[in-house]
C-alpha cells in the first residue's frame, strides 16, 4: 500500500528534488497543469489547495505528469524556430496511468 503524502509542501519538495528545480512557483504551475488534465479526464475537481482530499493514486499520476512535462515536453506537437511558435497536442498518458485514473472517473448514465 502506498503511503500518502501528508502535505502540499511535501509534494512540492519531492518534485523540486526530482526535477532539480528550486522555483516552487514553477513547480506549483506544473502541478496545477497536471491537476487540470486529471480533472478533465476524471470529471473530478482535485485542487492543490485542498491537498488532503487527493487520493494517493492521483498524487502518483500528478508526479508522473509533472516529471514528463518538465523533462520530455509531453504534449508538444510541433515547434517552429523563426518567430518562435509552439503547438500542443493532447497529452499521451501511459496506459497504466489511464487505468489508474479510470478508477476515479465519473461517468453519468442518463
Amino acid at each position: 500500500m502506498k503511503k500518502k503524502m501528508s502535505t502540499r509542501t511535501e509534494l512540492i519538495s519531492l518534485l523540486k528534488d526530482l526535477l532539480w528545480e528550486n522555483d516552487e512557483d514553477k513547480i506549483a504551475v506544473y502541478i496545477d497543469s497536471a491537476l487540470a488534465y486529471i480533472n478533465w479526464y476524471t470529471f473530478q475537481n482535485y485542487r492543490l489547495s485542498s491537498f488532503d482530499d487527493i487520493p494517493v493514486d492521483i498524487i502518483s499520476v500528478i508526479i508522473e505528469l509533472v516529471k514528463n512535462k518538465y523533462h520530455e515536453r509531453i504534449g508538444v506537437q510541433s515547434e517552429k524556430l523563426s518567430d518562435y511558435s509552439i503547438t500542443y497536442s493532447t497529452i499521451d498518458l501511459d496506459l497504466k496511468f489511464r487505468v489508474l485514473l479510470d478508477k476515479y472517473r465519473i461517468i453519468s448514465i442518463e
